[in-house]
């Protein structure tokens, strides 16, 4: 039987589409080019990028006179939102919950709740799709924005109080879900690594790893091709480290878990010199979490269970 595996991302990948549908029905007649990929208006030596929510941006980020926009679509992975746009009217609708926001392209002056509201920027059109300034979203929806100007990365993110509350707790297999659903952030003076050779949303596999008893940092390996290596500060996870994987069997530094080497890496290359680790990998197949604890000389100990619905994290026995 394959083992087929589901990682966060993965998820996020499937409900992402499902999204991004329901908004091209909402809207389907009125103004289809809104929601149609772009080439970026001007070619750069670094091509602008934004993660919502750690979901990479589905369209084109567009920066002028300064300002960087987003496509208004966007807005669906900070929560429950809908859209809508008038073509006679040029309008833009957005509404979440009791909310209703409607924006004019070009105008600062934006109505909540039929009251007039300032916006620091306005939002534009680009080649019929709505796109909207970041510092207005943080002003607007209550959305955290970071710009990594070396990265050209902008990164645009809520914070969920029960996230944190987990995180901070005693649990530590709650603490580490928590981890994973933290903001991930970079200051990378490069934009960060991708996966070259992804498997598809049904093959996908990731594979997260942390230290023994820790919860602090951790890897995570993506379709045996991307690794990255986040370290936790001040409820976000800060990118230090990545590398693409080959097919060359080899060794990267002392990072034991690892049998091949990179083609590329960014960032400075941890060590887990003397360390014990406990990775974790989610069977969609099988609904269950394998997980395993291991050092330079092997295995230590592996197992499974089947973690609550929605989660990757289980509890380790032998951690105890």
């Amino acid at each position: 039987m394959k083992n087929t595996t589901l990682s966060h991302n993965s998820i996020w990948k499937q409900k992402k589409w499902k999204m991004l549908l329901a908004a091209s029905i909402l809207t389907a007649g009125v103004a289809p080019a809104m929601f149609t990929p772009t080439v970026a208006e001007a070619a750069a030596t670094t091509k602008p990028m934004a993660y919502i929510n750690n979901m990479p941006a589905e369209y084109d980020v567009v920066i002028r006179q300064g300002v960087t926009y987003i496509a208004l679509t966007e807005l669906q992975f900070l929560g429950d939102y809908t859209f809508g746009y008038d073509n006679k009217s040029k309008q833009i609708s957005i509404k979440t919950g009791s909310d209703q926001y409607v924006l004019t392209p070009d105008s600062k002056t934006m109505k909540k709740n039929g009251q007039n509201v300032s916006l620091s920027s306005a939002p534009i059109l680009v080649k019929g799709k709505a796109m909207l300034p970041l510092r207005a979203i943080g002003e607007t929806f209550g959305a955290q924005v970071r710009w990594n100007q070396a990265a050209k990365e902008a990164y645009i993110y809520t914070t969920n109080a029960s996230v944190v509350k987990d995180y901070n707790g005693s649990d530590l297999t709650a603490a580490r879900e928590a981890a994973l659903q933290l903001p991930r952030l970079s200051s990378f003076g490069q934009p960060r690594l991708q996966v070259k050779n992804p498997l598809g949303p049904v093959d996908s596999s990731t594979v997260y790893i942390f230290e023994q008893g820790k919860k602090d940092r951790f890897f995570m390996i993506e379709d045996n091709d991307l690794v990255s290596y986040y370290t936790i500060t001040n409820g976000n996870a800060m990118l230090k480290w990545q590398a693409n994987l080959g097919k060359q069997a080899g060794t990267l530094g002392d990072l034991f878990f690892i049998k091949t080497k990179s083609v590329s890496e960014a960032g400075t290359r941890p060590s887990v010199a003397g360390k014990t680790l406990v990775s974790f990998k989610y069977s969609l197949m099988l609904e269950e979490t394998a997980y395993e604890i291991s050092n330079k000389a092997g295995s230590i100990a592996s197992g499974s269970a089947a973690p609550a619905k929605g989660k990757v994290m289980v509890e380790v026995p032998e951690e105890k």
